[in-house]
């Protein structure tokens, strides 16, 4: 490790756990001045307006805003007397907070919307709506909040220049399941999505705001197999990203049903974004620059690949455990790994020269975040769902281990998120492999070496991993020696099964020669048992047809692929059943039969 040191974290860190909120100033991570903790054990959510420069929560009594003065100190702006809610989100330039609770009604009582929205300077509430869905329960506005936009009741509605009382535009000439507006200055585009039904195509169509005439769509893509879908826009607003998500996968090659990604561009241009592998797709994402986007898709291992805004393959990042892609606000650098279930590997990519710049593993992290200034990430292990190793990590990107957090006993985390940053604050950088500075964990490393049971200690293993597949390999090193060194050559195992392999194909030899002898002669005899081909006859093969063992394997290769597909479910972050986690044990057992009923 070089002995030189890395840039310090140039944004405050807000953490929210157990023992309530509390805003951390690097590099010491210790708490900010002038901010006062909220010890409140029910903090449900957090979020920093996008200057950076005010920090909004709730406590599910109430919302707490609080901001950062000329002397970089932080002090509460004013509290807002709402209760229960759940989510907030700021608008582009932290003129409004949305706030969503929980819709419930109450018999005998008039329903109350939950939907609102707030003045973030003074608190006042500007308008609430009814909004009984989670999903996409935030109005979009455009980069300078002159339109903002809704779904309701298969409708778009505009409100234009902070008049939320009156609907400027709406599209409404179609049943609209889901919609995303673009967030460039300039020109805003819109893309729609109507569901098909009766046997028809969905559709998915751009317009140009404020034209939402039928005759001034300026983008068409229709596709089968999409029940969700999910709206990526690029920063300058020119393409989106459209990712469709099929509850049932008709062909049956997932459980999980079927996934696709399409493109579309303002231009008029559209396409099915050509993925080499087959499987789910993990992440989408664009570069902050808008002009590339990278994808995570297939079975595990997965596959990450670059495409540029065209939509046109890049760069392949290869195979493994990976199930995200993220940029750094520079569009420079391309973070992989795998998080969640998977072991957190992480891989950092130069985008420009596509070269690898450094490996390293934050194990059992759940989430992971980019700092504004594109040189440092936050991995975080969070509770619920993993108590064990809770708490946060601030790396390099070149690897190093910079300042850690454990929390243990009662005390959890739950979120960490950094102070976030006007984009162009932080300017590019020159990357470089050279490592830096770091610190030692303070968890031990997991071992990486197979286990041995005690009475394999000490000697050599001679297990190898696919004696099958590397058979042929192993004969042609050994077969310049004599016949006892080429045998001594193959571990026990393989020599065991390559034993089989030549008797059983001395009996097919024996029976070939029985029939007659000759390619042709199995042909024109009848098969034991009456047949089985389409006329009644097999050859040779036919003659050593066990149905009972056939019968036999079929069964395991479906035990198998069931083994498959909650492994799959696992690498997705889904819980397994008792009787499911049964089933994933036997796998090594299934496949032991399976070898030995495929060599009789």
């Amino acid at each position: 490790m070089s002995s030189k040191a890395g840039p310090p974290c140039p944004a405050s860190l807000a953490v929210r756990g157990s023992r309530g909120l509390c805003l951390q100033k690097p590099p010491e991570f210790n708490i900010h001045e002038g901010f006062s903790p909220d010890e409140s054990k029910a903090c449900k959510a957090i979020q920093f307006s996008p200057d950076g420069t005010s920090l909004a929560w709730s406590n599910m009594s109430s919302i707490q805003i609080s901001c950062l003065g000329a002397d970089g100190s932080w002090h509460t702006s004013f509290t807002i007397p709402q209760t229960k809610v759940y989510a907030l989100q700021w608008s582009p330039l932290g003129r409004v907070v949305a706030t969503w609770e929980q819709y419930a009604t109450t018999a005998g009582q008039e329903a109350k919307p939950n939907l609102h929205l707030w003045d973030a300077k003074t608190g006042e509430k500007l308008r609430s709506f009814f909004q009984r869905k989670f999903s996409n329960w935030c109005p979009m506005w455009n980069m300078d909040e002159s339109i903002c936009s809704r779904n309701m009741n298969n409708e778009v509605h505009f409100y234009c220049d902070g008049d939320y009382e009156h609907i400027k535009h709406k599209i409404s000439r179609q049943k609209v399941a889901d919609f995303s507006m673009s967030r460039n200055l300039g020109a805003v585009h819109v893309v729609t999505y109507v569901a098909g039904a009766k046997g028809a195509p969905s559709i998915c169509r751009i317009y140009q705001y404020p034209n939402f005439e039928e005759n001034q769509v300026i983008a068409n893509k229709s596709f089968y197999q999409a029940d969700t879908v999910d709206l990526h826009w690029n920063s300058t607003g020119t393409a989106v990203l459209i990712l469709t998500q099929a509850e049932v996968d008709k062909t049956g090659g997932s459980y999980y049903g079927k996934q696709q990604l399409h493109y579309m561009s303002c231009k008029g241009d559209t396409s099915l974004v050509a993925l080499t592998k087959e499987g789910p797709i993990y992440s989408v994402t664009w570069s902050p620059a808008g002009d590339k986007f990278a994808v995570v898709f297939g079975f595990m291992p997965a596959k990450a690949s670059l495409f540029n805004q065209k939509a046109e393959l890049v760069f392949d990042y290869g195979s493994g455990p990976k199930n995200l892609a993220l940029f750094n606000a520079q569009s420079s650098i391309l973070m992989v790994g795998g998080f969640g279930n998977l072991r957190g590997r992480i891989e950092m990519w130069d985008v420009a020269t596509n070269a690898l710049i450094s490996t390293f593993d934050a194990p059992d992290s759940t989430d992971v975040k980019w700092n504004p200034d594109g040189q440092h990430i936050l991995t975080t292990t969070c509770a619920p769902r993993l108590r064990q190793g809770n708490g946060y990590k601030i790396w390099h990107y070149t690897g190093a281990l910079l300042h850690e957090k454990a929390f243990s006993g009662t005390d959890e985390l739950w979120e960490a998120d950094w102070q976030a940053s006007p984009p162009g604050t932080w300017p590019s950088f020159n990357i470089s492999k050279q490592g830096v500075q770091g610190i030692t964990p303070s968890q031990p490393q997991v071992s990486k070496q197979v286990y041995r049971p005690p009475g394999a200690r000490g000697t050599p293993s001679t297990f190898k991993l696919h004696d099958d597949d590397d058979h042929t390999t192993t004969n042609t090193s050994a077969a310049a020696g004599s016949g006892p060194k080429k045998e001594e050559a193959l571990s026990k195992t393989a020599l065991k099964n390559k034993k089989k392999r030549e008797a059983a194909k001395k009996r097919k030899d024996e029976e070939e020669e029985a029939g007659g002898g000759g390619p042709d002669a199995g042909e024109q005899a009848p098969a034991a048992g009456g047949g089985g081909g389409s006329n009644g006859y097999q050859g040779a093969a036919g003659l050593l047809f066990d149905a009972e063992k056939e019968k036999k394997i079929r069964k395991i290769m479906d035990k198998i692929k069931a083994i498959e597909q909650l492994k799959i479910m696992q690498t997705e972050g889904k819980s397994l059943e008792k009787n499911q986690l049964e089933k994933l044990s036997k796998e090594s057992e299934l496949l032991a039969e399976l070898d030995k009923l495929k060599l009789k």
